[in-house]
């Protein structure tokens, strides 16, 4: 019922990926689960939007490869 609870729960590390200038989804409610759930966060800040993961993957691949490690 709620993020508190929800965040809680979860028993493995956390990446969230969000691209701060998406307008197909809005970043805000994973950036406050993250928050408040103490996750791992990669803002894409590039002007690709919802392509985001595309546009930068060099920087994706980057922070991933270094959160798995």
């Amino acid at each position: 019922g709620s993020m508190e609870k929800a965040g809680a729960a979860v028993q493995a590390q956390v990446l969230v990926v969000v691209a701060t200038q998406d307008h197909m989804v809005n970043p805000t409610p994973a950036l406050q689960m993250a928050e408040k759930s103490g996750f791992s966060v990669l803002r894409l800040t590039g002007n690709c939007g919802h392509m985001a993961t595309s546009c930068e993957s060099a920087k994706l691949i980057s922070a991933v490869s270094a959160f798995l490690q």
